[in-house]
């Protein structure tokens, strides 16, 4: 087992908490609809869960970022841990109270009754400001607590849900296992706040808020652009389309998990290497080997979807098929890591301007490439958006003189690139 241990890199471990973060949820899900919980009761569920990740996910993404590439240049790393937690529980109040008068003023449908709110944002406050816990244990270098941390959220989210369903399985209920949960990766936070000889407060640090405002706005700005495809399907082809294009509309999962997550370790590991060449080196490796992985696991769903969806749902999706298989094609700039190292460098400002663009480049695309191929032309904007986005950072990086293939294995990428496209080509083409 300890030989095991020491093969596994910092990324490996973000990457292994991911996975059964990602596992945890999908497995769950299962769970509830093999147990024949009712629809409405499921949709209740999953619509707590969007809510944590949509008052929260630009700005926790960006401050923990921001973390990740300051921590080892700080002059003062303990001020820097105790501003984080202290801005992330105020900002986690604040979200948790805006759902609560969000439901109590304006939502309407669901009629969540007044002990569901309170534990519904009881657990987005602690399931917010509880993603401390990996970035603390990753820049404190703790990997096999990151490890151990991952696993029992994995088994204890698990256990929660099916003594649920065994026993009463009602939306207070559910709820109410989230909660639990929550509050269990809470202790966990208590215990690592006590190691630091830290305690909570209530303040928000304006200085972190201004170094991390590029990267939350980015974030902020990024994530639109789902709801705006989502805006021009519903308006232009109507909902029977809409949950077409939705059911299609999804990356390979574990692709994107493995990706982000090296993505982030991978920040924290350049920003603390003895000199950034040697950092540049260990992105290059690790990207290199994670495309051996992804890609061909790409080329397998590529040629297998036009089978699967039919048979995982009916012949009615057989067009979200295609819409998956060109969703597929985002493994090409999900290969390339040029904001790990902008990020590394700590010039924010490049992600946010790069995001401008992104937006924009995904909008004209997919009004563009809509009017030519319906519905699926707005699944290419997005892959052209996403590319443009890597293309862009790359050529300020070389404006930074920091050279492409410094952190890519060029060959590698283009091969696995051109494959995918032509394996794309033919399962379109000759295989619908």
């Amino acid at each position: 087992m300890q030989k095991i241990f020491d093969k596994l890199t910092p990324a490996n471990y973000l990457q292994f908490f991911q996975i059964a973060r990602y596992s945890g949820l999908l497995i769950s899900g299962i769970f509830l609809a093999k147990f024949g919980v009712p629809i409405h009761t499921i949709g209740q569920y999953e619509y707590i869960l969007f809510l944590s990740g949509l008052v929260s996910f630009f700005w926790i993404g960006g401050i923990f970022q921001t973390l990740l590439s300051d921590y080892h240049s700080s002059s003062n790393k303990s001020k820097l841990l105790k501003n984080v937690c202290d801005t992330i529980t105020s900002l986690g109040i604040v979200s948790a109270t805006l759902i609560f008068l969000y439901f109590t003023f304006i939502e309407k449908q669901n009629n969540f009754d007044v002990f569901s709110r309170l534990i519904i944002c009881s657990f987005i406050l602690l399931n917010t400001i509880t993603f401390y816990n990996e970035n603390y244990f990753l820049i404190k270098e703790q990997y096999k607590k990151l490890a151990m941390y991952a696993l029992g959220n994995f088994s204890l989210q698990l256990v929660a849900i099916l003594t649920v369903l065994l026993f009463s399985p009602t939306l207070n209920n559910f709820a109410l296992a989230l909660f639990i949960v929550a509050l269990w990766k809470f202790g966990i936070l208590l215990k690592n706040l006590k190691d630091e000889k830290q305690s909570f407060g209530l303040r928000i640090d304006k200085e972190l808020i201004k170094t991390s405002s590029p990267l939350i706005a980015g974030l902020l700005i990024s994530g639109s652009a789902d709801y705006i495809d989502s805006f021009l399907v519903i308006h232009f082809f109507g909902n029977e389309s809409y949950a077409i294009f939705k059911y299609g509309a999804k990356e390979f999962p574990l692709s994107l998990l493995l990706a982000n997550s090296l993505s982030a370790a991978m920040v924290f590991q350049i920003s603390k290497s003895e000199t950034i060449e040697d950092g540049l080196k260990e992105l290059k490796n690790q990207a290199s080997r994670l495309m051996h992985f992804t890609f061909p696991a790409t080329w397998i769903l590529l040629m297998s979807s036009n089978f699967l969806y039919p048979l995982i749902f009916n012949s009615q999706f057989l067009q979200s098929a295609s819409i998956f298989n060109i969703y597929l094609l985002l493994i090409i700039s999900r290969s390339l890591f040029p904001q790990s190292v902008i990020l590394s460098l700590q010039r924010r400002d490049i992600i946010l301007k790069t995001a401008y663009w992104e937006l924009g480049i995904n909008v004209i695309s997919s009004v563009f490439l809509m009017s030519k191929f319906g519905v699926i032309g707005i699944a290419y904007g997005t892959v052209i958006a996403f590319l443009s986005e890597k293309l862009i950072l790359i050529y300020h990086l070389r404006n930074l003189k920091v050279d492409f293939q410094s952190y890519t294995k060029i060959g590698h990428w283009v091969i696995y690139t051109i494959l995918t496209i032509a394996i794309f080509f033919f399962v379109e083409n000759f295989m619908n």
